[in-house]
């Protein structure tokens, strides 16, 4: 939970949670007195889209729910002139007062002003900053990730450097935040959630794809909720009375790039070492290459709408409006140079010779391999054992029992740095042509219609796909896609808003969304293996199943080779309805809504289901405790040459499909004191329940009277060879963790949470140029399968 409280001299914003803005104001007479009963019209000057609107009995009137764009204002009443007020620009979330001051005349005369709107929101109590589209089309945005410019907003955090982050990287696009990195962000697109797994975005719209945004740091609207962060509401781009569109295109060389360090270093040293040797042919053949491998990235996309026209059959001209985006990229290059270097055994150490290793000038009798059939009682101390070390630090072939280790050893490059004895043959693989490939496509569709002047709506639908990212693959010489990291992620989303004007005081909107993401790996090599296809015992590949592959063996010291699992997906889901009511009365603006949310999580199984096993130095040091230094790098290999793992398991996991649903609903009274002074009042419900699986595959909480099914084994077990401290009639096996829903405990993980959020607000106009803004609000965070 956050409390929080701010006083600030900063243009507001409306509310976090809803994209659209507001245009609202007082129709005066020429003495400044209400004009009650006046008419006003209130168009977008790019769709024609329209909304009727008569003042209050305080001249008071307020158009809701208006999509941002440019507008004009239309007022009319009898005895008066017309009034057309033009030139009004509507940011996304925002609300801006327009007053529209008469003149006395007739209806028939028309008094015509131009003129921006005001740039400072009088009576909002929050503050940010809005991403304008003037903005989004104009900045250059590294890979046209429109997400990216969240970090220009004041008072935003962000962890690490600006590296390079494309649409797919929700996790490094999502990486910021507020007051401290309390609890989460909240995303929102075109008035729906935009939340993907663990507290992230889902969806990265690209930059011609939205219209615009904004980053809210303090917002003490009722209507925010389901977060303690920051509140980013994104609204994507319609469709206009005319055509319009974007084509863009991004090239990127790696050879425009500078060499790294290593790969200048090596492929000097490569020349150098073939004209020692010699072999002038080979030499000139390296310097007729370039020192590093070619790469290149293109990103593209296109984008275009306007109104629906059929010729001679429909005209959607003011009415209905269609946008359409694609966009993509694909990147083919080599990894960052940082990755490069590599660790792997010397050819010698492949045959059993550490010999080289004694020849290390720093203390070398960290490298001597013991054998560990030798083992025997330490004279210099008692509760301790020693081995004797292999003679010269060779480990005979008749030793070599491990029956996976022809097969494993294939899998590593040979070195390719060379190296004096003298120092630790560490770093001795330059993997110079790691992949780092990309490959991504996304589309997007928004559709708007105007029924009437009373009734319209909007649909909007997305997909998006990147993978599998073909990247950390470096034993691309042996085993190409071994070690593929096969990143696959994909998102599809969509929802639909209704807006409909009762009146010219009540207002209805209706938003239903959905929004499914889903995040996993494909590595095809690992899979075409099984244990036994490396001298594992068959039983393995009976265990694995369908889910067999090369089994994880890792040799501390050395580069790891091969995947850390077999990968399943995980997909979240989340099914979001809001239903929400503006009301006006006299000074009072009110808002109301239930909003209901659905969350889902499906995915495990997988894991290392054919067998991890790990190789140090545990079992070929002299001491069985460590007390004479010692290494892994050498001793490990040896322990994997002779078959001893340090640790070794196999996995069982079960799969799940967890559920937590969500329930707010919020009352917001905006009261009008004055014409310089707006007070806001607010209170929020939020009732989150605990998250259920839905075959109770869950565990649940620690019952210490749970009796175990090997109770009555393992006692009769103990009682055949108790220890003197602890008889067997007191031996008693009990205790254990439950799973949720069954035998009568309850389905949910976690206690159901009813939390109440007063909200207060307040904006005092001081002159044109300056407004205060004061509020106080408690903020609760999220807790639902998705995070």
């Amino acid at each position: 939970m956050r409390y929080a409280a701010a006083i600030c001299l900063l243009a507001g914003v409306m509310s976090a949670q809803e994209t659209r803005s507001m245009l609202f104001g007082r129709v005066l007479d020429p003495q400044g007195a209400a004009v009650p009963g006046s008419s006003v019209l209130v168009v977008n000057a790019e769709t024609g889209l329209r909304q009727s609107i008569k003042t209050n009995d305080t001249g008071y009137y307020e158009a809701n729910l208006l999509m941002p764009g440019s507008y004009e204002v239309i007022t009319e009443k009898e005895g008066f002139k017309k009034l057309v007020r033009r030139g009004i620009t509507l940011p996304v979330s925002s609300r801006l007062e327009i007053d529209l001051p008469l003149q006395v005349g007739g209806t028939s005369e028309t008094i015509s002003v131009t003129a921006e709107a005001p740039l400072l929101e009088t009576n909002a109590v929050s503050s940010g900053r809005v991403i304008d589209n003037k903005s989004l089309m104009e900045l250059p945005v590294m890979g046209n990730s429109a997400m990216l410019l969240v970090k220009l907003a004041p008072g935003i955090q962000t962890g690490g450097t600006n590296n390079y982050l494309a649409l797919h990287s929700n996790a490094g696009g999502s990486d910021y935040s507020v007051g401290g990195n309390i609890g989460g962000n909240s995303w929102t697109l075109d008035g729906s959630p935009n939340m993907g797994p663990g507290r992230r975005t889902a969806y990265l719209p690209y930059t011609d794809a939205v219209s615009e945004f904004k980053v809210e740091t303090n917002n003490f609207d009722a209507g925010i909720g389901q977060s303690s962060g920051a509140a980013i509401t994104m609204i994507s781009k319609s469709g206009s009375n005319s055509f319009h569109g974007t084509a863009t295109w991004q090239h990127w060389q790696q050879r425009w790039q500078g060499t790294p360090f290593f790969v200048k270093q090596n492929y000097f040293r490569r020349i150098a070492a073939a004209d020692a040797a010699g072999n002038t042919a080979l030499a000139n053949s390296i310097r007729a290459t370039d020192k590093q491998p070619t790469g290149r990235s293109n990103n593209w996309g296109l984008s275009g709408g306007g109104p629906v026209v059929i010729p001679k059959l429909y005209n959607g001209r003011n009415r209905l409006f269609w946008f359409f985006t694609y966009n993509a990229f694909k990147d083919v290059k080599t990894e960052d140079p940082s990755t490069f270097n590599r660790t792997v055994p010397t050819l010698k150490m492949r045959e059993g010779d550490f010999s080289d290793l004694l020849n290390i000038t720093n203390n070398p009798s960290r490298y001597a391999v013991h054998d560990p059939i030798t083992i025997t009682r330490d004279p210099a101390r008692a509760n301790n054992f020693i081995r004797t070390p292999f003679p010269g630090n060779v480990v005979p072939k008749s030793r070599f029992a491990n029956p996976a280790y022809d097969a494993v050893t294939k899998l590593y490059p040979v070195p390719n740095v060379a190296q004096p004895v003298t120092i630790d043959p560490t770093l001795n693989y330059l993997a110079s042509q790691t992949p780092y490939n990309w490959d991504y496509k996304a589309f997007s569709n928004r559709v708007d219609y105007s029924v009437n002047d009373k009734f319209r709506v909007f649909g909007r639908w997305s997909y998006n796909n990147f993978g599998p990212e073909d990247r950390g693959d470096w034993a691309y010489e042996t085993a190409r896609g071994l070690n593929v990291n096969g990143l696959v992620r994909n998102n599809k989303g969509g929802n639909i808003d209704m807006v409909y004007t009762q009146s010219a005081t009540t207002l209805w909107n209706i938003n239903v969304g959905i929004n499914q993401f889903r995040e996993g790996s494909i590595q095809p090599k690992a899979r075409e293996f099984k244990p036994s296809d490396i001298g594992l015992p068959a039983y393995l590949d009976q265990k694995a199943g369908a889910l067999a592959m090369l089994p994880q063996i890792s040799i501390n010291g050395f580069s790891g080779n091969g995947p850390s699992g077999f990968s399943t997906w995980t997909r979240t889901r989340q099914f979001t309805a809001k239903v929400e009511g503006t009301f006006i009365r006299g000074k009072h603006s009110i808002r109301t809504a239930f909003d209901n949310r659905n969350h889902f999580r499906t995915g495990g199984g997988g894991g290392n289901t054919s067998g991890n096993f790990n190789f140090n130095q545990n079992y070929v040091r002299r001491n069985d405790d460590g007390f004479t230094p010692a290494t892994d790098l050498g001793l490990s290999h040896a322990a994997f040459i002779l078959g001893i793992p340090s640790s070794g398991s196999v996995q069982t996991n079960d799969t799940y499909a967890t559920y937590s649903p969500y329930y707010g609903s919020f009352v917001q009274d905006t009261i009008r004191l004055s014409g310089k002074l707006t007070l806001s009042l607010g209170l929020r419900m939020e009732y989150e329940r605990g998250a259920t699986e839905r075959y109770n595959r869950m565990i649940g909480n620690f019952d210490p009277n749970y009796v175990p099914p090997f109770a009555a084994a393992a006692k009769a077990a103990y009682a055949r060879n108790p220890i003197p401290e602890l008889p067997a009639s007191q031996f008693n096996p009990i205790g254990g963790n439950t799973y949720v829903g069954v035998n009568g405990a309850p389905r949910n993980l976690f206690k159901n949470e009813l939390m109440w959020l007063p909200r207060v607000g307040i904006a005092y106009q001081v002159n044109s140029k300056t407004v205060v803004r004061g509020g106080f609000g408690t903020f609760f965070d999220t807790l639902n399968v998705m995070n």
